[in-house]
């Protein structure tokens, strides 16, 4: 009986502590669902009291409350709560708050019975706040709440707050606050500055390092001592009580170091950057030997934007003390900041090594991980991070941006927004969050971090880029332009388009966009100049090359610069999920501009991180002469590797008979990163077209009825980037091509088989130094050439029925940009060519050039320059193509040698207006086959003159108008009159323009063009003696445009008219490869669809 005692009551005391440990385990998420509140941040003793129970518990991080509960923050104490909602809230030391119980309206109740709580929500959700003295109701804000012993203060720094008690109420707005008195109603009152409200809950930066076991005893008379107190005060936020010690202290000793960089810390967080710098520069004066001062000043020096100082401020601390842990994490930091990866990884271990326990050394550490892409070892050093100090945001940012790169968008925006909880006057957290919220589409909050984050730091330029392409995608192109314009000057206008904090790893330079602002405002030419002034001051920029490539899009003649520009960025940029779009990456498709079932360069859905996902970008075109095309992509990136599939079809009958045309273009692919600073890369392309007589001559009878072309090409490329360090890398590119091209003409019996089987490797050196950019390179070219031509009967039987050439071209190249004096930019280069094909010509090839800003709102380039047309496989090089401005690569034949001079001058008048002049001219040798020997010579001269003047105007934050000016001159000689058959050929273009804004996504826009065209033609050019005609013509096209964009960033539709009175006209088009003027009236219906 005794032994059945014994059993039942172990039994039940196995059940009671089963029961015990589960409901301590699992107790919060299972006794209470759903739960009100959970602990994301604890410093100092944090306690809770379950509904229900009289005694006070410690809480633990992670921890769950249950409506009813209540929590409160002991002395030096600070807690951050999470609602269900994503509401965060930071409570002060000595604050107490209950989740009241019971609410049957459904909204988030919190009562404050005493201190401070910091709102931090951004959620429509309603949520209410009790206290004594008045009760608030609002609706996604953030706002202070601090209950004192007579009154209720109140302070809004975002959104609406509707404050009441039962004596009267108050609506308060962004920068107001209020105050209600115990027996009195909510009043208004003026804070001159309402965030200071808020010290309490920043993040001060950690300068001193006291080994453990090695704090000062406590003696107030000691400065150490003291020191020690106030870097563990401002550790919790108690700024105050820090100042108070750091006092006593210059009472003690005016000249102590130590006090000085305190100092500095809290100068810098408050957003008083002149003052850190100069309680800095004392601390370095009063303590030269100090690693604490030195660390402070790299703080201030950054803050500055001056990071070759700050580092080596840094590499003081650390030669005066090696086994200063922060100085070695400071040290990290700023090598992530210079992009020296491997050094930052390097530092962030030693400092580890030095002190794993110190949270800021896992915080670096898991930064110089995420930054190599290494996303395991980042968020464990991360998390390390958090359970060492839960109040660091750094390391929340840290972990969020981790989890966004796996792919976990939610979860990684969530632990960003915590991180600016922790520390809401961090402009560069404010940033980020942003971009979170513009990802999540969530319109409107994005636009109010990067609002918050001008506030916090006018002088960064981060926030004023992302809202610009923030305010592009909701269809406000003229607030766009005006944020990037903002973003450019903060640049120092070098138009690179990053943080000057150099932080931003995240690959949200997103320059399709940027060129997608000037091509919704339709100012063309100002988008080229920024692109050259990238390319100018940062050549290995992979964004400042899709930029420009972007740009050209609608410039004529321009495909191969084009074209070289697209691959150049291919090769410099890091990994994306960026759509590959088959038509970007070919060159001469004869499209009229605008018929296609998508712009050039049009893709302003990329994302604003990387993160890993697949991606589906869609677009579609119809309308009349049986037009009608597709684009499809399919895009991913997963951890270190991304691809993107793609297919382009387009179709029409032309505008007349035998001007039809198909277009089928297929593209793959693939970029990987087998180490932080190699990047590898392939891509295969097939193109097949057939087509009939697609120039536009300016006869319109002037045409073949029976030309018919059919073209078959393949080729295959790959790539590879090597980063020695930031400022040297090496790009290398080879592609081999097989091309068949037949013409047909069945009633002639007439028939070509153009076969061209050909290879090149092209490699490049970019070193950058502060005053010198230096680019180099070369290349070699072969490609096997066969024409076999079936003649008609009547011609003579010795006629050639097979011509075979070996080209073989080899190019070497160093082009310098010299920035001396600082607002000016020498292009000074050459390159040599060596040439061997239809015939043999070695040419040495000169390139001088020079782009001056006499203030930031002028420009004014000047550039000559010889070039030698080699052949271009795929018709792509990775020379640089431009030199000052001026485009070097045209569609010449090959072996034609010419020389370019150019003068410019581009003039801002104000924000809303601007203006330029560009003139040039090309002298050109041209090869040519001669008509009756059919052997190639080289004694053609051709001129080329161009003129170009612009205005563009912003009227209204709706409204915007361009006019434009443009000459084109072509002379050539009668052996030499091209498939246009012209002597002289001379254009005058007055382009004119209006485009409307609409908020809510539409777009509207009126575009004329009137043209003066007059010639000598060669109608006959076999003939002898040659015929030669003089003839004009003017006329009037007028096209138009109205369009939506769908919401949230889905996509875009449009309806397009070309030549909308229908006017016939003649007009020799010298563009073939991208026409710009529709012969005949042309309707068409577009989507964009983005996933």
């Amino acid at each position: 009986m005794k032994q059945l005692n014994f059993r039942i009551f172990a039994a039940g005391l196995f059940i009671v502590l089963f029961l015990g440990i589960f409901s301590l385990t699992f107790g919060d998420s299972e006794l209470c669902q759903p739960w009100v509140g959970q602990l994301v941040s604890r410093q100092g003793a944090i306690e809770v009291r379950k509904m229900g129970q009289s005694q006070w518990q410690p809480a633990r991080l992670n921890d769950t409350f249950c409506p009813g509960d209540s929590i409160r923050i002991g002395q030096l104490g600070r807690a951050a709560v999470r609602l269900p909602n994503d509401t965060l809230l930071r409570l002060d030391e000595l604050t107490a708050i209950t989740f009241p119980a019971g609410d049957k309206e459904k909204h988030t109740l919190i009562e404050i019975l005493k201190g401070a709580v910091y709102f931090f929500s951004h959620h429509p959700t309603g949520l209410k706040v009790i206290t004594p003295f008045v009760s608030a109701a609002i609706e996604g804000t953030e706002f202070l709440v601090k209950v004192e012993k007579a009154q209720t203060f109140l302070s809004v720094f975002e959104g609406r707050v509707a404050a009441a008690n039962h004596l009267g109420g108050i609506a308060l707005a962004k920068g107001q606050s209020a105050i209600a008195q115990a027996g009195q109603a909510p009043e208004l009152r003026i804070v001159v500055r309402p965030r200071d409200a808020v010290q309490w809950a920043l993040y001060y930066l950690p300068v001193m390092y006291v080994p453990p076991g090695q704090a000062p005893k406590e003696d107030m008379s000691d400065p150490r001592f003291l020191v020690h107190r106030a870097s563990q005060l401002l550790a919790v936020g108690r700024v105050n009580a820090a100042g108070a010690d750091i006092e006593r202290v210059l009472s003690l000793d005016p000249k102590y170091s130590g006090a000085f960089a305190l100092q500095s810390i809290i100068a810098l967080v408050q957003n008083e950057k002149d003052k850190a710098f100069s309680f800095a520069q004392k601390a370095v004066e009063a303590g030269s030997h100090s690693a604490t001062a030195h660390i402070a000043m790299s703080y201030a020096q950054q803050a500055r934007f001056d990071l070759e100082s700050a580092r080596a401020s840094v590499e003081e601390a650390v030669r005066l003390e090696p086994d200063n842990t922060l100085a070695w994490a400071r040290l990290a930091e700023l090598w992530s900041s210079f992009g020296r990866l491997g050094k930052a990884l390097v530092a962030a271990k030693k400092a580890v090594e030095l002190n794993p326990s110190l949270s800021r050394t896992q915080m670096v550490l898991g930064f110089a991980y995420l930054t190599q892409v290494k996303t395991t070892e980042s968020r464990t050093a991360f998390e390390k991070a958090i359970e060492l100090d839960q109040a660091d945001p750094l390391s929340r940012l840290g972990l969020g941006l981790a989890k966004i790169r796996d792919g976990d968008l939610q979860a990684g925006g969530r632990e960003i927004e915590t991180a600016a909880s922790l520390d809401p006057n961090n402009s560069l957290v404010r940033s980020y969050l942003g971009k979170v919220y513009f990802e999540e589409k969530r319109t409107g909050l994005d636009e109010r971090e990067y609002a918050i984050a001008k506030e916090l730091d006018p002088n960064d330029p981060t926030p004023w880029f992302y809202d610009a392409i923030a305010k592009q995608t909701t269809n406000r192109p003229v607030e766009a332009l005006h944020d990037l314009q903002k973003a450019i000057a903060l640049n120092d206008n070098r138009a690179v388009y990053r943080s000057r904090l150099l932080l931003d790893q995240d690959l949200a330079v997103r320059s399709a966009s940027l060129a997608s602002i000037y091509r919704n405002l339709d100012f063309q030419q100002l988008a080229l100049v920024e692109g050259w002034n990238s390319l100018n001051w940062d050549p290995g920029n992979h964004s400042a090359h899709l930029f420009l490539a972007d740009a050209y899009a609608n410039v004529p003649r321009h495909e191969i610069a084009r074209t070289s520009e697209r691959l150049q960025s291919q090769l410099l940029q890091p990994i994306n999920i960026n759509p590959v779009l088959p038509r970007q990456t070919e060159g001469q498709l004869g499209i009229f501009r605008g018929t296609g079932p998508a712009e050039p360069g049009f893709n302003e859905f990329t994302p604003m991180f990387n993160r890993n996902r697949a991606a589906l970008w869609l677009s579609g075109v119809g309308g009349n002469k049986s037009t009608w095309g597709d684009e499809v992509v399919v895009s991913g990136l997963y951890n270190a590797l991304s691809f993107s599939l793609g297919q382009f079809h387009y179709e029409t009958d032309g505008f007349r008979d035998n001007n039809d045309q198909e277009r089928n273009v297929y593209n793959v692919f693939a970029q990987g990163n087998p180490w932080y600073h190699t990047s590898i890369m392939a891509e295969l392309r097939s193109r097949k077209s057939e087509y009939g007589d697609l120039a536009l001559r300016f006869d319109p009878e002037d045409f073949s009825p029976f030309n018919r072309w059919e073209s078959d090409f393949q080729s295959i490329r790959v790539g590879v980037r090597h980063a020695f360090s930031p400022r040297s890398e090496l790009i290398a590119t080879g592609i081999y091509k097989e091309a068949d091209e037949d013409l047909s003409n069945a009633p002639a019996m007439f028939q070509t088989d153009f076969e061209d089987d050909g290879w090149m490797a092209e490699v490049q050196h970019i070193y950058q130094a502060q005053r010198l950019n230096l680019v180099w390179g070369g290349g070699y070219f072969d490609s096997d050439q066969t024409f076999t031509t079936v003649w008609p009967p009547f011609f003579p039987p010795d006629s050639p029925a097979i011509d075979a050439t070996d080209v073989k071209h080899t190019n070497v190249y160093a082009y310098s940009y010299i920035k001396i004096p600082k607002n000016v930019t020498w292009t000074l280069g050459a390159s040599a060519d060596f040439f061997e094909g239809t015939i043999d010509k070695d040419q040495f090839n000169p390139k001088v050039g020079a782009t001056w800003k006499p203030a930031p709102s002028t420009t004014l380039r000047v550039a000559a320059s010889r070039i030698l047309n080699r052949t271009l496989i795929s018709q792509q090089t990775i020379e640089p193509t431009q030199v000052a401005g001026f485009n070097q690569f045209f569609s010449d034949p090959e072996g034609d040698s010419a020389w370019r001079y150019g003068a410019a001058v581009d003039y801002q008048f104000s924000s809303n207006l601007f203006s330029g002049l560009e003139l040039s001219k090309r002298d050109i040798d041209s090869l040519y086959q001669d008509r009756e020997t059919f052997t190639i010579r080289d004694d053609s001269k051709l001129y080329e003159y161009f003129g170009r003047a612009y205005i563009n105007w912003i009227i209204a934050s709706w409204m915007s108008v361009n006019a434009g000016y443009r000459y084109e001159r072509f002379e050539r000689n009668l052996d030499d009159v091209g498939e246009n058959s012209f002597l002289d050929l001379k254009t005058h273009m007055i382009p004119l323009g209006v485009n409307f804004y609409c908020p809510f996504g539409f777009n509207f826009g009126l575009k004329a063009k009137y043209v003066d065209q007059e010639g000598e033609f060669t109608p006959d050019p076999f003939t002898r003696p040659v015929e030669v005609v003089e003839d004009s013509d003017q006329f009037w096209v007028l096209d138009a445009f109205l369009g939506y964009r769908l919401p949230r960033r889905l996509g875009f539709v449009s309806l397009e008219f070309k030549n909308l009175l229908d006017e016939r006209f003649r007009f020799v088009n010298m563009d073939k490869a991208n026409p710009e003027i529709a012969p005949e009236f042309w309707i068409l219906g577009k989507v964009t669809l983005s996933f």
